[in-house]
């Protein structure tokens, strides 16, 4: 019921975020940061781990904790993973045809250090991060979780750092991430029901084909 509540919150938070930026694109808060990062003096070391952050730092990182729990046989975790980034993947980049933000630099607001395809809110990277992030953290727990964590808010700073995104465009991936991390969870034993209905459906048909070639 804590999850419930919790993803609702969050899911709401996130239909008022995109609201008013979809109201606005443009307001203060998002210029005065949009403006100072484009006016920062940049490092070369800086700008390179940023562009390392965000093209490995999502679905390579990620895609690569899925398999790994695949291999160890964590079931529960792979599948809570597997769905919640779906889930961000998709309702992600519904609102992004819905929203329609420019980018930043596309904007006027600095140089692209990275080009990116796509509309600006909100952020994928954010999205997809923060659901394995918040996957990680409750189903698995320990160090490596708090490591991963650390990677989705690096990841997710690189973002605004590369004028990529808008400060709202990662607050509202962050959201998306996070209510479909709870909505994975809330949403497994279902899934693991069906997929256990599913496998004892097909053994039952392989064991009756079989029986009939046999001649039993």
């Amino acid at each position: 019921m804590g999850y419930l509540l919790t993803s609702v919150v969050l899911g709401s938070l996130y239909i008022l975020v995109t609201i008013l930026v979809g109201l606005r694109p443009s307001n203060i808060i998002d210029a005065t940061v949009a403006l100072w990062v484009s006016g920062i003096r940049r490092l070369r070391a800086i700008d390179y781990a940023a562009v390392l952050l965000t093209k490995y730092g999502r679905f390579y990182t990620w895609g690569l904790v899925d398999l790994v729990l695949l291999a160890m046989r964590l079931w529960i975790p792979f599948l809570e993973l597997t769905v919640a980034m779906g889930i961000a993947y998709v309702v992600g980049g519904v609102t992004r045809l819905l929203v329609r933000r420019r980018r930043p630099y596309e904007s006027g607001y600095g140089k692209p250090i990275l080009t990116a395809s796509g509309y600006s809110y909100p952020s994928g990277h954010a999205a997809i991060v923060f659901s394995g992030a918040l996957v990680t953290l409750v189903s698995l727990g320990g160090l490596v979780s708090w490591i991963l964590l650390t990677e989705a808010i690096l990841v997710s700073m690189s973002r605004i750092y590369l004028n990529a995104h808008y400060l709202t465009d990662v607050l509202g991936g962050l959201l998306l991430g996070l209510t479909s991390g709870l909505l994975a969870i809330i949403l497994m034993p279902i899934v693991a029901n069906t997929l256990g209905v599913l496998l004892r459906i097909n053994s039952a048909l392989y064991l009756y084909s079989f029986s009939n070639v046999s001649g039993f």
